[in-house]
């Protein structure tokens, strides 16, 4: 019954994530997409910014579930690890997969930062500062940006997929009807573990399919996009869902996942200030390329292997109370 009812839960979440957003996009298609498809997708990706938080809400509506365990409290006191992690771990793995395609593709390396250097024509002092500088400020721009801005906003998307659609896969994956349901019987931490890696990725691959009406709008407005782009954005889609996940379920909150998520967008640009020419769509040298994708492949393997990973906090007395009432996001 248990299970039966959660599927039904997911089922509608899925339903409203999905059609909600397609459905604008495809009307934006026949419309503004006809003669401008760059502008299409631009409208596309502002719309669905807020669509999974608004799926979160509208499944609970419909099955009665209430509003218990929406994953909103911070628990920064006691997941504070997790929150530098997605704030720093997407920077290194953006810089990591850059570094690797210059270093297969050197040519296209450019210490000069000249594309940079174009971009911020408008600040005299920037373009003429030595390229040590340029790249300190352009990092430290990416992780403030990313903190303050980017971070708030993915919560959009992350009050959805991670603060919603997760929890309810873990659920599903180890058959329990909350993960850890009690403090005095939890759900064995390795049944856990292997829910937690499973949803994670299947998460992913929903999470990177839902993204592909838009990237199929970009592709119709740059031809030079390969057709097998969609494909290789999965892998990096579902590397940094193995990242996302963790830091969620780990603090019991969806504000570190928002974060990571903003700070992967705040990144996305990092390794283009010192190309020399253009990206290539399949190889990087983003994160959305497979060689630029590289830093957060490693780091989800590392994540997905290590037993630990997602196994759980383990505390004794009332600490372990609180650890698990932060899993259920009580």
């Amino acid at each position: 019954m248990v299970t039966h009812l959660n599927t039904k839960r997911i089922l509608i979440f899925l339903a409203f994530a999905f059609g909600i957003p397609w459905t604008a996009i495809l009307v934006l298609y026949l419309t503004v997409g006809v003669e401008d498809p760059m502008r299409a997708g631009r409208l596309a990706n502002i719309f669905a910014l807020t669509v999974p938080a608004l799926a979160n809400v509208a499944t609970r509506l419909i099955t009665k579930e209430g509003w218990g365990h929406l994953r909103l409290r911070p628990n920064f006191r006691r997941g504070w690890r997790f929150y530098l992690a997605a704030w720093l771990l997407p920077f290194l793995a953006a810089i990591v997969g850059g570094a690797i395609y210059y270093l297969v593709f050197p040519q296209s390396f450019d210490p000069t930062l000249e594309a940079a250097r174009k971009a911020i024509a408008s600040i005299p002092a920037l373009v003429a500062a030595s390229s040590w500088t340029l790249m300190l400020v352009i990092m430290l721009n990416v992780l403030i940006v990313g903190l303050v801005l980017y971070g708030v906003i993915s919560i959009g998307e992350e009050f959805g997929w991670r603060g919603y659609l997760l929890p309810k896969l873990v659920e599903h994956f180890t058959g329990a009807e909350r993960a850890y349901a009690s403090a005095e019987d939890p759900v064995p931490a390795g049944l856990y573990a292997a829910g937690a890696r499973k949803a994670s990725l299947l998460i992913g691959v929903i999470w990177g399919v839902w993204h592909w009406p838009g990237i199929f709008l970009s592709m119709k407005a740059d031809p030079e996009i390969p057709l097998l782009y969609p494909l290789v954005f999965l892998v990096g889609i579902c590397s940094l869902s193995v990242l996302l996940s963790w830091v969620s379920l780990r603090s019991g909150s969806v504000w570190p996942a928002s974060l990571g998520h903003g700070m992967y967008n705040a990144s996305l640009g990092l390794s283009w200030n010192v190309l020399n020419g253009l990206p290539n769509p399949l190889l990087g040298p983003q994160p959305s390329g497979l060689i630029g994708v590289l830093g957060y492949l490693a780091l989800a393997l590392v994540l997905y292997f290590n037993r630990k990973a997602f196994a759980g906090e383990k505390a004794a007395g009332p600490e372990r109370e609180r650890a698990v009432a932060g899993a259920i996001g009580v």
